[in-house]
């Protein structure tokens, strides 16, 4: 049973998290998503207290963690969102922050293009598979030689035949 603490914290961060994203994130939903998707995941976490440290600390670094997933510290990105921004709407500091959100990262074992917290994009550029002879290749380039089946392509793309060596398949390692 979750501690009566623990879900009005939970609460609390998912409130400050709704703001800032209807805010922030209007004009991209799937961040405001991923955002909510991160802080569910810690708030399921058991050995992970998050009653400690303010709201706001907690709240700026889940949307930190995001923001570096998703690139989008780079004023190239369409969603550029500096650190200054998430640190002002929250009242908090960026060393705080990001000794926060690197925590996190460790807790839930997140890395570069985790799924289901970055775009699929990025996601299939920064995950790789091994195949049984040994050839590393993005998730992306085996989606595009047909080795993993791609489901946002048409049937007609998908209907390129598949490498025909049976070694070939992808043995579902990431490195």
């Amino acid at each position: 049973m979750i501690d009566s603490r623990k879900l009005e914290r939970i609460e609390e961060v998912k409130a400050s998290l709704t703001d800032f994203t209807q805010q922030h994130f209007a004009d991209a939903p799937n961040l405001a998503a991923y955002t909510c998707k991160l802080w569910d995941q810690i708030g399921r976490k058991r050995n992970y207290v998050i009653t400690g440290g303010t709201k706001e600390v907690w709240a700026s670094a889940v949307v930190y963690v995001i923001a570096r997933l998703n690139f989008l510290f780079d004023r190239s990105n369409p969603h550029y969102l500096p650190p200054n921004t998430i640190c002002g709407f929250f009242g908090t500091k960026k060393g705080t922050v990001s000794a926060r959100a690197s925590e996190i990262e460790k807790a839930c074992r997140i890395r570069m293009g985790h799924e289901g917290l970055c775009s699929e994009e990025i996601s299939n550029d920064l995950t790789f598979v091994q195949l049984s002879n040994g050839i590393i290749l993005s998730k992306r380039m085996a989606k595009e030689v047909g080795i993993i089946p791609n489901l946002n392509k048409t049937s007609e793309a998908t209907s390129k035949s598949a490498p025909s060596e049976a070694s070939d398949a992808p043995q579902g390692g990431r490195l």
